[in-house]
């Protein structure tokens, strides 16, 4: 009788255990299951250029003739894993400055110096009348130095020009001519804009430029460009804020600008923020509904503008927040999830450049300003290494909480033409994984490069972010950044609140030659 009771006590041990580990399994394994399905039948509409993922300084952070140091070897190379790449100088401070090939020019709104050019004094006059936002000089030694930097690290400068400057509604290009000679005696190659959202002049400086009047600036300055050594720059334009539903003007002062002028642009563009940076949380950053919105916006501009299609179309100005950023959130691991899915979204949509604001400066910036990376720096190194031009079609069956998306991969990391580069974001406080099938993919053994972004200990606030485990740090030279070897199996795998990019070796692809 005590044996059969014994025997009882164990059998019920037994079978609770057993449920526990039934329940344990259903958590960490049913219900995070995702089956990613890729097919060998592959049409490439998506073939971006090797700078799609490009950088941005704002044209403020040139106000202080020392606050960037272009010719810091520290500064070259960070910027240099990032090449090839475009960097633009614009902003709202773009429509404040005067171009002066003098080192040490003397303004006031009073006084122009001896040494100064009558058009740089007249263009000083014409911004002293607007007197929302003080005027500021870029000099010479400046430009020179910015172009040294360009061309060190293989970067290509993209300027965005002082609309402002204008005679009778007409946009002045008298300063812009200066800029140019000193630019085509020292050969320095620079593609171009003119003004910085003009849509939303009105209520910055209380001026207001028409699409119609725009139109007539740019086409001016393709002429000017032509007869001044630019006749091979590129001209990038309007620049117009995001489609909003509550801004209608938004959309439609791009639309009236393509109607008009789409002859005399090369590449169509607009600015994108998601959150304002005075009222973001931090669970802002990491709720989808926040990152659909980037989706519903391209489809908008894309519909609207569809018969330009024949122009490539840019983001040329875009972060998580706008307003400098959100600080704490903008610059650290908290904005990193955001910045992968624009890279993808945008990929997807044959966004053919995405530029990043900002490089430095603000709070939303991929270097901090001792030089020291962020997270999204990181993020951005990785994709440029593993990442190739070649988008590819992906589906995933997961829940809202893992975006995921497919390249070719990038043929300077590995030279198999069938290798191909997954990439994804886990927003929740689960493990999540992904079982890999499909057409492409060779049985249930393969050989995998993971590369896995993580924060320790969950802290999605951090500036500091693991890599396959490792805390990743940038001494004197870039670390080695080495991935863990899948060499078996169908399963890739992600921690909570983690980025991953897996390179899949010998796949069944034939696309990606």
């Amino acid at each position: 009788m005590f044996c059969g009771k014994r025997l009882s006590i164990i059998c019920a041990i037994a079978i609770f255990c057993d449920i526990g580990l039934i329940l344990y399994f259903v958590k960490y394994y049913g219900n995070q299951r995702c089956y990613i399905t890729i097919n060998e039948d592959q049409e490439i509409e998506t073939i971006l250029p090797d700078n799609f993922l490009s950088i941005g300084i704002d044209a403020s952070e040139l106000q202080h003739y020392d606050r960037i140091d272009f010719s810091k070897h520290r500064f070259r190379e960070l910027a240099a894993a990032l090449k090839p790449a475009h960097l633009r100088i614009g902003g709202t401070m773009s429509d404040r400055l005067i171009f002066s090939s003098q080192d040490n020019p003397h303004f006031t709104c009073n006084e122009c110096a001896s040494n100064i050019s009558k058009v740089e004094c007249h263009a000083v006059k014409k911004m002293c009348k607007h007197k929302e936002l003080p005027f500021f000089v870029l000099t010479g030694k400046k430009w020179s130095e910015i172009n040294e930097f360009c061309n060190a690290t293989g970067i290509k400068l993209l300027f965005a020009l002082n609309l402002l400057l204008r005679d009778n509604h007409e946009w002045n290009s008298d300063n812009a001519v200066e800029m140019f000679e000193y630019s085509r005696q020292r050969r320095y190659q620079v593609d171009w804009q003119l003004g910085n959202e003009p849509n939303s002049l009105h209520h910055i400086f209380h001026v207001t430029v028409t699409p119609k009047m725009l139109v007539h600036d740019f086409k001016k300055l393709r002429h000017v460009l032509d007869h001044h050594g630019y006749k091979n720059s590129i001209l990038v334009g309007p620049d117009t804020t995001r489609p909003q539903p509550n801004c209608h003007n938004c959309l439609q002062y791009m639309i009236d600008f393509l109607g008009n002028g789409s002859n005399c642009i090369n590449i169509r563009s607009w600015h994108q923020y998601y959150l304002n940076s005075r009222t973001a949380k931090l669970e802002d950053f990491w709720d989808p509904k926040t990152f659909n919105l980037l989706s519903d916006q391209i489809i908008t501009m894309k519909n609207n503008t569809m018969n330009y299609n024949d122009i490539p179309m840019w983001l040329t100005e875009t972060s998580s927040s706008y307003g400098g950023g959100a600080p704490g959130l903008s610059n650290s691991y908290a904005g990193t999830p955001l910045w992968v899915d624009k890279l993808g979204l945008c990929a997807k949509h044959n966004i053919t450049t995405v530029i990043r604001q900002s490089f430095i400066g603000g709070n939303y910036s991929l270097v901090d300003n001792n030089l020291m990376p962020l997270p999204d720096w990181w993020v951005s190194v990785l994709y440029k290494k593993l990442v190739g031009n070649k988008a590819l079609r992906i589906d995933c069956n997961c829940s809202p909480m893992q975006r995921m998306y497919l390249h070719c991969a990038n043929r300077k990391y590995i030279n198999d033409t069938t290798a191909i580069t997954i990439y994804a974001i886990n927003l929740e406080m689960e493990k999540a994984r992904f079982f890999l099938n499909g057409t492409a993919i060779k049985g249930k053994d393969l050989n995998i490069d993971e590369y896995i972004v993580s924060a320790p200990s969950n802290n999605r606030k951090t500036k500091i972010v693991l890599l396959n485990g490792w805390p990743l740090y940038y001494e004197n030279t870039m670390p080695d950044l080495l991935p863990h070897r899948i060499r078996y199996g169908n399963i890739i795998s992600m921690p909570p609140y983690s980025i991953g990019f897996w390179v899949v070796k010998n796949t069944n692809i034939r696309s990606c030659k």
